[in-house]
């Protein structure tokens, strides 16, 4: 499949999960849809289901990188070919995964409990917790049209696993990086309206 095609897929299955999934927060958490910041969530679920690709077309210098051009999880290409880490093969299990995005949501949740945060710090924050929340939800679309894509050729596989402990691999990978976020945004929702739907 030509290069191009196949990133043209990643982004429109990219896109079609993205818009599943905001489509619950506003049916379900509408309170969480008015507050994630929509750019950043979009601009992140892109480059985890994508990459920036179309950036490169128009030969924007910094956006050009290799690190946007390409999906978040096909990162381990280049990283492998830098480093020539065996962990880094080609659909790695630290890549092809939401492990980063989960670590940045939980590093979220660390800083969130420190009681004096400034103005300033709370927007970061915000702004880390979006991204990550976008960039898991892209990382599960990429993940869904890898499966979707290789299972019409030669089965979906992680490096390293089994098929069956890759196709494993992937529900797991799936509930988290859609469940972690649905969760996140569910608890977003005013106490009030927590307390009443828990009675």
């Amino acid at each position: 499949m030509p290069a191009l095609w196949d990133k043209l897929l990643h982004f429109g299955v990219g896109l079609a999960v993205g818009m599943a999934f905001w489509w619950v927060l506003e049916r379900y958490t509408r309170d969480a849809a008015r507050t994630i910041n929509p750019i950043c969530f979009l601009i992140m679920l892109i480059w985890g289901a994508s990459g920036l690709f179309f950036f490169r077309q128009l030969d924007v210098p910094l956006l050009s990188n290799t690190f946007f051009y390409m999906a978040f999880p096909d990162w381990d290409i280049p990283l492998y070919q830098g480093t020539g880490l065996r962990l880094l093969l080609h659909r790695s299990w630290l890549f092809h995964s939401v492990l980063m995005p989960m670590a940045a949501l939980a590093g979220w949740l660390w800083f969130m409990q420190h009681p004096r945060l400034a103005a300033w710090q709370k927007d970061l924050a915000g702004w880390v917790r979006d991204g990550a929340m976008g960039l898991s939800v892209g990382v599960s679309a990429h993940l869904i049209w890898d499966a979707l894509l290789s299972s019409t050729r030669r089965g979906f596989y992680i490096k390293g696993f089994s098929g069956g402990a890759s196709y494993l691999w992937l529900f797991v990978n799936l509930g988290l990086g859609l469940g972690v976020p649905l969760l996140i945004a569910w608890s977003m929702r005013p106490a009030g309206q927590i307390h009443s739907s828990d009675r």
